[in-house]
């Protein structure tokens, strides 16, 4: 089974300088007084994986997310996940695989995984084959229990859906439908412009 084995953070949120979380195979709490950066470590977890909206992040935008202090603070915010792969069951040929991201103040943001840099799309598409989604419950938020309990039962089957994987296939049949369709309609232009041209010679 795929596990976070480390986690580095630097220069994002509450973290400027730069923090490493090492994680054994068994089951790791982190404890500390209310606004020392728990919460952080979570959104920092959600910020590799290629989350987007800084809502989930708990800012108003993504350059909330690069430290900020009294002096010059971050140029930018960097966070790189280290997931133990043994069992390959991550499409990479290696038994450690580490996935980065790193966000500019002037916006911009680059992915690498094992140091390659990637699109986000590349990135998470590999993290899916392990059942790791950041829009799925791999990352359980503050409140999300609460929120569980209060939803419809359509909602619950749609997470359960998630939770086994089936969500993953869902997404790649959608996707591959609409290839399918973009194809037919290729393949009908193609028809109708051999059929012109057969008009043509004879």
């Amino acid at each position: 089974m795929v596990f976070i084995k480390r986690i580095d953070i630097r220069g994002f949120k509450t973290f400027n300088k730069k923090v490493s979380i090492n994680f054994g195979t068994g089951f790791t709490v982190i404890t500390g007084p209310n606004g020392s950066g728990k919460s952080n470590i979570l959104d920092s977890l959600k910020f590799a994986l290629g989350e987007l909206s800084p809502r989930e992040l708990r800012g108003r935008s993504l350059s909330d997310l690069v430290h900020k202090s009294q002096g010059e603070g971050a140029r930018s915010a960097y966070v790189a996940v280290q997931f133990d792969n043994s069992d390959r069951k991550l499409p990479v040929d290696s038994g450690l695989v580490t996935i980065s991201r790193e966000f500019s103040k002037g916006g911009e943001g680059i992915y690498r995984l094992n140091g390659r840099r990637l699109s986000r799309k590349q990135v998470q598409d590999i993290m899916s084959s392990a059942d790791i989604q950041v829009t799925g419950f791999n990352l359980i938020s503050q409140h999300a229990v609460t929120r569980l309990a209060e939803i419809s039962t359509e909602e619950r089957r749609k997470i359960l859906e998630s939770l086994i994987g089936i969500g993953t296939f869902e997404t790649k049949k959608a996707e591959a439908r609409v290839q399918l369709q973009e194809a037919d309609l290729n393949l009908k232009v193609a028809s109708a412009r051999v059929d012109e041209v057969r008009q043509r010679i004879e």
